[in-house]
């Protein structure tokens, strides 16, 4: 490969990264705000809890048959076409005036996102090879952090002066200009190839269950990390604004710094992947997810520093995360170019759905204690535990 050809893909694969950011984003700004939103549409902290877990599962849904349509599409096409999808059905949501019409707009643009995510991760890994690939996943990781340190604090500013509505339309915008970027910066010729392949050429039945058998380890232990995350992830905002009568602002501060500890966490995997075995890295995370779960559990059972506990069990949660997540994404990857929609797919559907349904099931526990997110986050650690320990 060329210099020019080098820095092409590069460019390429950092528009990539970019999409990934602008959405991720808005998830972001959405989870301090969660209870605002909630007070806003005259919905209880327990039932807005129980819908966003569920629009998680959704999400997870489309993401299991999103690659026959990505593949048929185009993965570039996915890409950009659910960017402009996902910001108009954004902005839908900051109108709506009802629970049920936000309800219906946010669920839609889930599922329109998962479908881009799916072309997303596909088109990266055609990029780059498998080493490359998880190195960069955790570096874009980081920026995607970097980025969240600054969004939860916006957020919370503007809602504070303009309300939810005029802050989420404002984050939705930029998705806007994905398409553009791909215009000017198409991906190379041997990428671009894989949204030419005609749609009789996708994976069989008996092809996809092979895949499934072949990933079912790296399956099993990004699914068991991702459900106590996410669980911890939706109900965090609601501890904080309960326990610790936290207002909006103060929770996007919260929000920043957790993010702030990923991009550390990112950043210092993608620099050990060249110096430390993946099995060790993967056991030091799934360490500090066992250390996250054991500070919940002292939460639930006692108030003596009842804020730093929590905090430093987030941050424990967070690099724990960050410690596994490329290692196993790349391990899922690592298949043949033509099936790897199918593997994206298989990844982004079956961790969403994991996290939307033990968050779902969390919810349903919630009682303005630590204790069911303690207990859910338990489990996952020894799940993951059990899972590395069956890897050759």
């Amino acid at each position: 490969m060329t210099d020019r050809q080098k820095l092409k893909t590069t460019i390429v694969y950092v528009c990539l990264v970019f999409r990934t950011i602008l959405v991720a984003t808005l998830f972001d700004v959405l989870s301090p705000v969660l209870p605002l939103i909630g007070a806003d549409l005259a919905v209880s902290q327990a039932r807005f809890q129980t819908f966003f877990s569920a629009t998680l599962m959704v999400g997870a849904a489309v993401f299991l048959v999103a690659p026959w349509l990505v593949d048929h599409i185009g993965r570039l096409r996915s890409v950009t076409v659910s960017a402009v999808g996902a910001s108009l059905l954004g902005l839908l949501s900051a109108a709506a005036q009802s629970y049920l019409a936000f309800a219906a707009a946010l669920l839609a643009m889930f599922a329109v996102n998962a479908i881009g995510a799916v072309g997303n991760r596909a088109l990266m890994r055609d990029l780059l090879a498998h080493e490359r690939y998880r190195k960069l996943f955790a570096y874009g990781q980081a920026a995607l952090e970097a980025t969240s340190i600054i969004a939860p604090l916006a957020a919370g500013w503007i809602a504070a002066v303009w309300g939810w509505r005029a802050m989420f339309a404002a984050f939705c915008m930029p998705l806007l200009a994905v398409p553009v970027l791909f215009a000017i910066f198409p991906p190379p010729a041997g990428a671009a190839a894989h949204d030419l392949r005609p749609s009789r050429g996708t994976m069989s039945l008996r092809d996809l269950t092979s895949l499934c058998m072949t990933a079912r380890i790296p399956l099993i232990l990004l699914c068991a990390t991702q459900g106590g995350y996410t669980t911890l992830l939706v109900v965090k905002p609601f501890l904080l604004a309960s326990l610790f009568n936290m207002s909006v602002t103060e929770i996007g501060i919260v929000f920043a710094g957790f993010a702030g500890v990923g991009v550390i966490g990112y950043l210092c995997s993608g620099a050990l992947m060249a110096r430390v075995p993946e099995r060790s890295l993967v056991a030091a995370g799934i360490l500090c997810l066992g250390l996250s779960s054991l500070g919940l559990l002292l939460l639930s059972i006692t108030q003596a520093h009842a804020l730093p506990l929590f905090l430093a069990a987030l941050a424990a949660a967070q690099l724990g995360y960050c410690l596994i997540v490329p290692i196993a994404n790349a391990w899922i990857m690592n298949v043949a170019a033509e099936y790897r929609a199918f593997a994206a797919g298989m990844l982004g559907g079956l961790q969403t759905l994991t996290g939307g349904a033990v968050a779902f099931l969390a919810s349903l526990a919630y009682n303005d204690s630590a204790l069911p997110v303690a207990v859910v986050c338990t489990i996952s650690t020894l799940v993951s535990a059990a899972t590395l320990r069956r890897m050759r």
